[in-house]
C-alpha cells in the first residue's frame, strides 16, 4: 500500500519542487520538497525482502524498479499540473547493494544482492593476503558486506554471467547504476563514487576503478560502470509527459549527513536503522592507518571531495527485529523506553547479528545473552544497549582522531528511542541532538538538489545531555571485554 505522509497546499503556480528518490531496504520513497526545503508530499512504496538462513539476503529486482513507477505516479495523481513544476530529482540508494544485468535488454541475471548479505563470508579467505592493500585503497576492510567478493562469488556460481561477459552484455554494478539504468531516459551506464566505494574496487583517493583490484576478485572492468561525481547530469527522468533531469545520486548514508545542511566538522552524525552508520567529515582525507575505522567518501563535484571517517553497526534496528521475531513479540517500538527505567541491571548481549563491523569486523560471530535474561522485557534492554555499546566503540576511536568533535547529531528510525539517544550520550560524554522530523536521508538529497539549509536550520530537536552513570560505565566495559575475547 502507498501511504502519504504529508500533505501541504502548493499555492504557487511556478515555485520549483524536488523530487528525492529515497531507496532503502524496506522501501522506496518518493518525496516533494519546496524551495523553502519543506515537506510536501510522500509516498511510499513497500519492496519485500527474501532471506535464506543466515547469509543471504536480497531483493526481487523486477519489484524493486516497479515501486519508483508507483511513487512516481502517485506523486503524479497528488501534484496533477504541479507535477511539471518539479525542477530536478536526486537518488539515494543502499549502498554495497548490487545487480547483474544484461545491458542491452536491462533483464537482471541475479537479484538485488542486499547490504546486509554475506554468502561470501567462506571465499573471503581466498583474499586474505590483499587485506592491507584492499583498506589502503579503499578506505574500507575486507568484509562479505561489500560488493567484491560478493561479485566473485557470482561470477563463480551464476553460469549465464560467463556468458554474458562472452557476448559483451553483462554489467555488474552497485543498486544505484541499475536504478539509474531502468529510471531514465538516457539508459545510462553511470554509478556515483559513494555507491561505487562500497565494491571494495574503486581507489577513494583517485576516485577510479583499481585494475589491480579488479584482477584480484576477478571483475572484468569493461563489466563495471563509468564513475562520475554526485552532482552530476545523469539523465532525464520521463514521466507524464514531464522530463525532469536528475542531478544527484548517492547513496542513503551519504546523503543523511547533509540533513542539517553542509556537515559540520565539530560533529559526529549518526543515522541509525537497520544498521547504524557513525560518519564524520571532512574535506581532508581521513587518516584510518591506526584503527579499525573506514575511510569513504560522501560528496564529490567538479569543485571539492568530502569524505569521512567512519564506523559501521550492522546489527541495529536488524537486531531488535530479530529479537522480536525470536519472542513473538511485535510491541517492543512503544516499549523500549519504559521497559529501559523498569530493567536497569539487564544482562549483556553479544551482538553478531548480521555480523560485527567496526572496529571489531568479525563475519561470523555468534549472538548470545551473558547473565540472567529473567524476561523477554529485560532481553530487549540488552539487545538496545548492545547497540549504544557498539556505536560507542566507535565514537571513541573517533575522538582518538579528530579531538574536535563536539557533539552527535543523531536521525533514523531506531533513534526514536529516547532511552538509546540518552545511553550513548552518556557512554560518549557527549551531547545528543535529535531532529523532531525524520528523513534524514532525504532531506539530505535534496539540500545537495537544492544548496537550501534555510529552513533545516531552525528545525525543532530533542537533545540529550550526558549524565554520570557509574553501573552503566561498569557495564559497557564488562561488555567490551566479552566482544575483545570474543
Amino acid at each position: 500500500m502507498l501511504i502519504l505522509w504529508e500533505i501541504l497546499t502548493i499555492n504557487a503556480e511556478k515555485e520549483n519542487l524536488y523530487l528525492v528518490l529515497d531507496q532503502g531496504g524496506h522501501a522506496t520513497r518518493a518525496i516533494i520538497f519546496d524551495e523553502r526545503s519543506q515537506i510536501r508530499c510522500h509516498f511510499e512504496s513497500p519492496i519485500s525482502t527474501r532471506q535464506q538462513g543466515e547469509l543471504i539476503v536480497e531483493h526481487d529486482p523486477i519489484e524493486l524498479i516497479a515501486s519508483f513507477a508507483d511513487v512516481i505516479n502517485q506523486t503524479y495523481q497528488f501534484l496533477k499540473e504541479k507535477f511539471k513544476n518539479i525542477k530536478t530529482a536526486g537518488l539515494a540508494t543502499q549502498r554495497s547493494s548490487f545487480v547483474c544485468w544484461n545491458k542491452n535488454t536491462g533483464k537482471a541475471y541475479t537479484p538485488v544482492i542486499s547490504w546486509q548479505d554475506r554468502r561470501s563470508v567462506d571465499d573471503n579467505s581466498r583474499f586474505d593476503q590483499y587485506q592491507n592493500m584492499i583498506h589502503e585503497k579503499t578506505g574500507l576492510f575486507l568484509n562479505p558486506h561489500y560488493g567484491a567478493s560478493k561479485m566473485f562469488w557470482c561470477l563463480q556460481n551464476v553460469p549465464s554471467l560467463q556468458k554474458a561477459i562472452e557476448k559483451n552484455e553483462l554489467c555488474i554494478a552497485p543498486l544505484s547504476s541499475f536504478v539509474l539504468f531502468h529510471l531514465l531516459k538516457q539508459k545510462p551506464f553511470k554509478v556515483d563514487p559513494a555507491n561505487a566505494s562500497r565494491t571494495l574496487l574503486m581507489d577513494y583517493q583517485r576516485l577510479q576503478w583499481d585494475q589491480a583490484l579488479c584482477e584480484i576478485f576477478k571483475i572484468p572492468q569493461h563489466c563495471l560502470p563509468k564513475i562520475h561525481h554526485t552532482a552530476h547530469e545523469y539523465g532525464n527522468l520521463e514521466a507524464h509527459g514531464h522530463e525532469i533531469p536528475l542531478k544527484i545520486c548517492t547513496g542513503d548514508q551519504s546523503a543523511a549527513v547533509f540533513s542539517a545542511g553542509k556537515p559540520d566538522s565539530e560533529k559526529i552524525y549518526l543515522n541509525i536503522g537497520t544498521g547504524a552508520f557513525i560518519q564524520h567529515c571532512s574535506e581532508d582525507l581521513p587518516d584510518v592507518s591506526n584503527e579499525k575505522l573506514l575511510a569513504s567518501v560522501v560528496y564529490t563535484d567538479s569543485e571539492k571531495n568530502i569524505y569521512a571517517l567512519e564506523g559501521t553497526v550492522n546489527g541495529a534496528g536488524r537486531a531488535l527485529q530479530w529479537y522480536a521475531k525470536k519472542t513473538s513479540c511485535n510491541d517492543y517500538e512503544e516499549n523500549l523506553d519504559n521497559w529501559s527505567r523498569e530493567y536497569t541491571e539487564p544482562p549483556l548481549f553479544i551482538n553478531g547479528i548480521s555480523g560485527v563491523g567496526s572496529p571489531f569486523w568479525n563475519a561470523t560471530l555468534s549472538s548470545e545473552f551473558v547473565g540472567d535474561v529473567k524476561n523477554t522485557q529485560a532481553g530487549f534492554v540488552a539487545v538496545l544497549e548492545s547497540i549504544a555499546f557498539l556505536i560507542t566503540c566507535n565514537i571513541h576511536l573517533m575522538l582518538k582522531i579528530s579531538p574536535c568533535i563536539k557533539s552527535i547529531t543523531i536521525s533514523g528510525g531506531v533513534s526514536a528511542s529516547n532511552s538509546l539517544c540518552q545511553k550513548i550520550s552518556d557512554l560518549s560524554k557527549l551531547p545528543v541532538t535529535r531532529a523532531k522530523a525524520a528523513e534524514a536521508t532525504a532531506k539530505g538529497a535534496n539540500y545537495l538538489l537544492s544548496n537550501n539549509s534555510l529552513s533545516l536550520s531552525k528545525e525543532a530537536t530533542d537533545d540529550f545531555s550526558a549524565i554520570k552513570n557509574p553501573s552503566f560505565d561498569a557495564r559497557y566495559y564488562r561488555w567490551l571485554k566479552l566482544m575483545n575475547e570474543a
